[in-house]
């Protein structure tokens, strides 16, 4: 399976604003981009935070069908009234959604999203080790990791994002509770993920990578 991560970042490494999450860091071309990109993939992921900012279903420029929609959870914390819940089963097919948490969802609040939600079990600690046979049985060819930093930790620990599209932005935010491009407990320098770079563009002001992942 091939894995992939799309992301837009300030110069200090900022993937927005703890003033109000939902301002985006780059332009109507990073947004393209970003579009344009989620074409490669049959499978979009995100931790719970990013989908609370941004619930709606997650589909490329120039797919017809919409990807499975993966959401990571801790709590179970996601707004049923979301827009992704409620307009997906108008679909035909439905869009097809799968939630992951390290405990298994009570009955009574799997009642309260559409019957076509799957559910998976990922058990305490790292859950991308479970997510990707489960996602290999069901035919994914490339999942697409949208964010947020935590997220892009969890696969990078588990070695496991093969590739970053990444547009840098001529931002500087500098607050200590910006959300970053990686979150975490971090690495130390002769075990850190190093990237290659595939591809550079520039698009006004902002420089778009497509990097390669290498892990030691």
């Amino acid at each position: 399976m091939r894995i992939i991560a799309c992301f837009a970042a300030t110069l200090d490494g900022k993937i927005g604003s703890a003033h109000n999450l939902r301002d985006r860091i780059g332009t109507r071309d990073d947004l393209a981009h970003l579009l344009n990109v989620r074409n490669q993939a049959d499978a979009v992921l995100c931790g719970g935070e990013t989908f609370r900012q941004h619930a709606s279903i997650r589909k490329g420029s120039q797919q017809a069908v919409a990807p499975l929609q993966i959401i990571l959870t801790q709590r179970f914390n996601l707004p049923p009234e979301a827009s992704l819940f409620t307009k997906s089963s108008q679909s035909n097919p439905p869009v097809p959604i799968l939630i992951v948490s390290p405990q298994p969802a009570p009955e009574a609040l799997k009642a309260q999203y559409p019957t076509h939600v799957e559910w998976l079990c990922a058990g305490e600690g790292n859950p991308v080790p479970a997510i990707l046979p489960y996602l290999e049985q069901k035919g994914i060819q490339t999942l697409m990791v949208e964010g947020g930093g935590h997220i892009m930790n969890l696969f990078l620990q588990a070695k496991a994002v093969q590739e970053l599209y990444l547009t840098v932005c001529p931002l500087l935010l500098g607050g200590k509770d910006d959300p970053a491009l990686v979150t975490g407990t971090g690495f130390w320098v002769a075990e850190a993920p190093r990237t290659e770079v595939l591809k550079a563009d520039w698009l006004g002001q902002e420089l778009y990578l497509h990097l390669k992942i290498n892990y030691p």
